[in-house]
């Protein structure tokens, strides 16, 4: 944040350092539920049911939870008392599974899954460093981490925060200069449909696995004094 230079906001290729994509993947979990999709107030609604089985992210996501997974360390069971095993979210940009309560599995006569952020949660990458999509991006944003998110809108999953703890431009593949933090709006649901690299995951925290991202088109709205 030393000397901190101001460019002009709007839509920039942005690149996500593993805890900025830790902040926002796990509030698109969240809206992973079974019956709000069902119910027509969620993301993942149709008309007469759920996408499941549909595309909903770019080819290279896969988001997954496993308590077993040694990286993640999740909990083994939700918060009603009942075992959690692996439960893959999304495969290859498909929508594969809904978060599922007692209750509401017991009304749509399916199994109970327990919530998709209990027993951890990952997003499977490739295999470039920070570094490496760092160096593939021409002119970009580099965000460290995310703060102060709040929800817009339910049924894309928008959100709205600020940038903090190191907010760089990037020109050429390298890093040349602090920039003042950004407040941003976007969904993490739309962003993993405008991948344009992903890296490899690593640990962000306990029960997250996350790699960075670099994604075009990321809505940085204003400048902030924030630090």
């Amino acid at each position: 944040s030393r000397n901190p230079q101001t460019i002009e906001p709007g839509m920039h290729t942005a690149v996500l350092e593993p805890q900025a994509v830790s902040d926002l993947v796990p509030l698109l979990a969240n809206a992973l539920n079974a019956r709000n999709a069902d119910e027509g107030r969620s993301p993942f609604s149709k008309p007469g049911g759920n996408q499941i089985g549909e595309k909903v992210a770019d080819e290279r996501v896969t988001l997954y939870s496993d308590p077993a997974d040694r990286g993640l360390s999740g909990q083994p069971f939700d918060n009603e008392g009942l075992p959690i095993g692996r439960m893959v979210w999304i495969e290859k940009g498909i929508l594969k599974n809904l978060a599922y309560t007692r209750f509401w599995a017991q009304k749509q006569g399916k199994q109970p899954t327990g919530g998709a952020l209990a027993g951890g949660l990952a997003l499977a990458g490739g295999t470039k460093t920070t570094e490496e999509l760092i160096a593939g991006c021409v002119r970009g944003i580099l965000v460290t981490h995310f703060f102060y998110i709040r929800a817009l809108d339910p049924r894309t999953v928008l959100l709205t925060g600020l940038t903090r703890d190191g907010t760089f431009l990037i020109e050429k593949g390298k890093i040349t200069r602090a920039l003042k933090n950004f407040r941003w709006n976007e969904s993490p649901l739309l962003l993993l449909n405008r991948l344009e690299d992903i890296g490899r995951p690593e640990p962000t925290e306990t029960g997250r696995m996350m790699p960075a991202l670099r994604v075009r088109n990321f809505d940085f709205t204003s400048t902030s004094d924030a630090v």
